[in-house]
């Protein structure tokens, strides 16, 4: 979608520029077709979204927040080795926003490095608690930034923001990997799939875990570790826009922005 003349001014005058950090990851999986894991108590993504800004004011406190947005209105299937249309999406859950956790912050802060949205997770239990972005699986979604001038996350209504997508890192939300192509570039690229490569430890694990469910009696003094719980913030976002058809690569990122957020109301939503 070619950006409008009037988004284009609005983007030259607010100065504000947004790039993907691991750009030639992203694309290296785009080129084959995302797969996102969605698990009932939240996934984390791989890649995972990280970018970096400028523009910003220095001392203007900023909220950077992420939401996720469905490429078009089907639903997917993988069939004889690729992603087909299967039918029309199944009604979209309620759109969440994942808060970076450094928000406020001021436009210093957001600009002496990269930012990295590595704690977001990705689930599929619609009655989630835990502020996870809820998604259904086998249909495709984008992620957008959100670079709103504000002094808290209550406040985020009420200031300017600009709006900032990538085509690259379009997904197809799954509940296990289709394309043995992505299983294989998430196991050579993700440093927590250490694991499943040869040499691992995956194998021993393995064998752990089949030892403990055959002889529990012996093995009921190990104490597995428990999954670590992340504390999020998460706010509904504006309605998403119009459903459109997916992106290409030769627009580049995709750029849209608002004056005030002031007819479109936020409510807050606690992980606690």
């Amino acid at each position: 979608m070619p950006l409008s003349q009037s988004t284009a001014q609005t983007y030259l005058q607010g100065s504000i520029k947004v790039t993907l950090e691991n750009a030639e990851l992203w694309k290296s999986f785009h080129d084959i077709g995302t797969e996102m894991v969605i698990t009932k108590h939240g996934r984390r993504m791989f890649p995972h979204c990280s970018i970096a800004l400028s523009g910003l004011q220095p001392l203007a406190n900023y909220v950077l927040m992420v939401d996720m947005i469905p490429v078009d209105g089907c639903k997917y299937k993988w069939k004889k080795e690729q992603w087909e249309v299967a039918g029309t999406a199944e009604p979209q859950p309620p759109c969440r926003t994942y808060t970076h956790p450094d928000s406020p912050a001021p436009g210093r802060h957001w600009m002496k490095q990269p930012l990295s949205f590595l704690k977001m997770k990705l689930t599929n239990n619609t009655l989630d608690q835990h502020g996870h972005i809820i998604l259904h699986s086998m249909h495709r979604y984008y992620p957008r930034f959100h670079v709103i001038q504000a002094d808290s996350s209550f406040t985020v209504r009420w200031g300017s923001f600009q709006t900032f997508s990538f085509p690259e890192t379009v997904f197809t939300a799954v509940t296990a990997y289709q394309n043995p192509k992505i299983t294989k570039l998430k196991i050579d690229h993700n440093p927590f799939a250490k694991g499943f490569r040869e040499g691992g430890t995956h194998y021993h694990t393995t064998i752990f875990f089949f030892f403990y469910l055959s002889r529990p009696a012996e093995l009921d003094r190990f104490q597995l570790p428990s999954a670590d719980k992340a504390q999020t913030q998460s706010v509904y976002p504006p309605p998403p826009p119009p459903l459109h058809p997916p992106f290409s690569l030769e627009q580049g990122y995709q750029h849209h922005s608002m004056q005030d957020w002031s007819q479109y109301p936020l409510f807050s939503y606690s992980s606690w």
